[in-house]
């Protein structure tokens, strides 16, 4: 008798890395802020402590590095309730382990709803009448689920810059062109490919073209044409 077939689920992210990924996407002007992401020390950034007996110009210098610090701490906070959030309704799927010598197995989305989710730590905490029942170990979500809400992200973050109609338009009649009969691409594939050609338009726009791609059916596609 043959061995049974392997069960392969898609490829997962650890939780900080979804965080760096959805930290990007929400400022796009800033890519090197997810990169001070701490991993052991908490989310409290270092910075000089302030000392009244230090020369003038350091002491100035030290208030500008606090003041940054405390601006990218916010949006820390920001992105941290974000992932929470998305968690809760599910649009960010996780798998976990409650005993370390198991494999990895999908997290059941009551306790996902509940939970502490704890980024550094990689941890899923569900408790019960304020007390702790569970903890998830080693959580990772679901890689496609984080590109489609990276995806969402990079076009809301630009709400305020629609750039022009007609040249979406342009730029959707040439990536049609490009896939040549090919399978269209996935939305989050697509919104990327618009948003690093310059093109930002409302999530209904960039479905309404993904649409005239044609359906999506199984079979290659070709990398040039997000090029």
């Amino acid at each position: 008798m043959g061995r049974s077939p392997r069960t392969v689920f898609p490829r997962t992210v650890p939780l900080v890395e979804a965080f760096r990924a959805i930290l990007r996407a929400m400022y796009p002007g800033q890519p090197k802020l997810a990169d001070k992401i701490p991993t052991r020390s908490g989310w409290e950034l270092p910075y000089p402590k302030y000392d009244i007996t230090l020369p003038k110009r350091v002491r100035r210098l030290i208030r500008r590095k606090v003041k940054t610090a405390k601006k990218e701490m916010a949006k820390f906070k920001e992105a941290r309730e974000l992932l929470a959030g998305l968690v809760a309704r599910e649009k960010l799927r996780l798998r976990g382990v409650l005993d370390p010598s198991k494999p990895l197995d999908d997290i059941d989305p009551a306790d996902a709803r509940v939970g502490l989710v704890d980024i550094l730590a990689g941890e899923l905490r569900v408790f019960l009448n304020n007390k702790l029942v569970r903890i998830y170990r080693q959580v990772h979500c679901y890689e496609t689920d984080v590109n489609r809400c990276v995806a969402e992200l990079r076009s809301e973050t630009k709400r305020t810059k629609w750039t022009n109609p007609a040249g979406f338009e342009k730029f959707t009649a040439a990536y049609k062109r490009r896939l040549n009969g090919k399978a269209p691409p996935t939305e989050a594939e697509f919104t990327a490919a618009a948003n690093d050609a310059g093109h930002y338009r409302p999530r209904k726009d960039l479905r309404a073209a993904l649409a005239k791609l044609g359906p999506r059916r199984p079979g290659p596609r070709t990398k040039s044409a997000a090029k």
